[in-house]
């Protein structure tokens, strides 16, 4: 094999890697091929991990100086047994983390334009692939985000990333680096790390970046806290730039209510000097594809009041891993917060905000330079199937989620009971008998999931405090995989139950 193989070396490795791949269709991989304590504790027991050593071990890994290579077919071999060694989160079974879909569509477009190889971070130089990336990113800004023509965005690697230039984005907004001392970003205490986290990056000292705590008896950011602390820190001295929402909490799938945060950092930017307001933003990497279902929208909100929001189509969307998006309400502060220019470019076209016939070059709207087609994937899917498929998809997965928290609520064993009702594709539940409490409860309940995963049918995963208060911990469900249907719900579910009467009858014996 050489550099450039010739046309029919081509087929033939697509062919040999087909192969492989009807091999997981005939014969699926384990739920959790790599071992369950992973899930319930955050690691491998000793065995567990002796066995994933052993079996790397015999894998032929090392890449070598021969100046002969090994045979497709022995590579594949190997790649085969390394990928039976893990979850298996292409399941319909899988309901632990908030899965990626893996669609197939997605893997012939990256197939396709990781062949094609063209440079589309510059519109001119591939200007239709720019176009088709651009309608993407038209598209998700008016179905999903709301926004008019006047908003855009750009295609990430994934949520963390569309969080850290929406930050920058606010950031560059409301000042310049010389200010950043006071500056100061709120987020729910239920928020996903990766946004504070991407505070850190900008420059946000730690003590600056404020979480919020949810309100009563629910996950959601108490809005009435929120106003109090933004109220205080403008007291202070400090400058709030940024309120971060969440639509759809990784843990429970809470929907926080963002008009309210909207008239919030409308309020009290009147507080700040002229020209200068809180900017807000949405991190609805898995929640805002639900906007594009009935039963979805309602629940989501209204979108359209943040001034950027971000979404993972490799979430919500069904794709493979490595597609998130970020949307802007005005796509010209993107461009002022990117914006730069180098001696080895030609200088970036002018954009003059909206209404301008000039598209922004993609290089301009994130800090990233030189990667892959990254649209098509969106692209090929929704042009192939249709929008329909995947509005209905989504519907059902919410059919679904409360069609399993009914049953569980109802199942008639005694100390069983959902714990987070769902908003969305997301619930939690536990075993909680009377007299049982603190890290006895927890460990009760780390046996009731351990239970439902040793009937092997099912992978679930654990809910636990943000705060780490012993007794909260909960059996968590995530319903969103595409191939997760009726009968993989139902399956799940008589696990959940049996294995729930199983402990119970246990302890009424002890």
């Amino acid at each position: 094999m050489t550099l450039n193989p010739t046309f029919s070396e081509k087929q033939a490795m697509v062919a040999s890697a087909m192969d492989m791949l009807n091999k997981f269709n005939s014969f699926p991989s384990e739920l959790a091929g790599s071992g369950t304590q992973f899930i319930t504790s955050g690691n491998a027991d000793t065995a567990e991990r002796a066995h994933n050593a052993a079996v790397i071990a015999t894998l032929p890994l090392a890449i070598t100086n021969d100046t002969a290579g090994d045979s497709l077919n022995d590579i594949l071999g190997t790649l085969e047994k390394a990928a039976r060694l893990s979850m298996d989160d292409t399941s319909p079974s899988y309901m632990a983390y908030i899965p990626s879909g893996g669609l197939f569509h997605s893997a012939v477009a990256d197939l396709l334009s990781s062949s094609l190889n063209r440079y589309v971070t510059i519109n001119e130089a591939a200007p239709a692939l720019a176009a088709i990336e651009n309608s993407c990113v038209f598209w998700l800004c008016k179905e999903i985000a709301g926004y008019d023509d006047a908003g855009g965005g750009v295609l990430t690697s994934g949520g963390s990333l569309a969080n850290l230039i929406a930050i920058h984005c606010a950031r560059r907004a409301a000042m310049g680096n010389i200010d950043l001392p006071n500056a100061t970003i709120y987020v729910s205490e239920q928020a996903h790390y990766c946004v504070a986290q991407a505070a850190r990056f900008v420059g946000l000292q730690p003590k600056h970046i404020k979480a919020i705590p949810a309100g009563e008896g629910t996950a959601k950011m108490d809005v009435d806290a929120l106003r109090a602390q933004v109220s205080l820190d403008i007291s202070s001295g400090l400058t709030p730039i940024a309120v971060c929402a969440t639509v759809g909490t990784t843990n429970t799938g809470a929907v926080d209510d963002v008009v309210g945060c909207r008239a919030v950092c409308d309020e009290l930017s009147e507080r700040l000097p002229e020209g200068k307001s809180i900017w807000l933003h949405v991190d609805a990497a898995y929640g805002g594809a639900f906007a594009l279902s009935e039963t979805g929208k309602g629940i989501v909100g209204d979108l359209s009041v943040a001034d950027s929001v971000v979404i993972d189509p490799h979430k919500g969307l069904f794709l493979p891993y490595g597609l998130g998006a970020l949307l802007v309400k005005d796509k010209g502060k993107l461009l002022r917060a990117n914006h730069e220019d180098g001696a080895c470019m030609q200088p970036p076209a002018f954009f003059d905000g909206p209404g301008s016939e000039v598209t922004p070059d993609l290089m301009n709207l994130s800090p990233e330079l030189t990667r892959e087609f990254r649209g098509l994937r969106l692209w090929l899917p929704l042009k192939m199937i249709g929008v329909k498929a995947f509005r209905e998809a989504l519907e059902e997965k919410l059919e679904l989620t409360r069609w399993a928290a009914a049953k569980i609520r109802s199942s008639g064993v005694d100390n069983l009971s959902v714990v987070h009702e769902p908003e969305l594709s997301v619930f939690t539940f536990k075993l909680a008998p009377p007299g049982v409490e603190g890290t006895a409860l927890d460990d009760l309940n780390v046996r009731f999931l351990n239970a439902i995963h040793e009937k092997g049918r099912s992978l679930l995963s654990p809910f636990r405090s943000i705060n780490g208060v012993p007794g909260e911990l909960c059996v968590r469900m995530a319903v969103l995989s595409y191939r997760t249907d009726k009968e993989a719900v139902d399956n799940t579910v008589y696990d959940v139950i049996s294995s729930a009467r199983e402990l119970s009858n246990e302890a009424q014996c002890c």
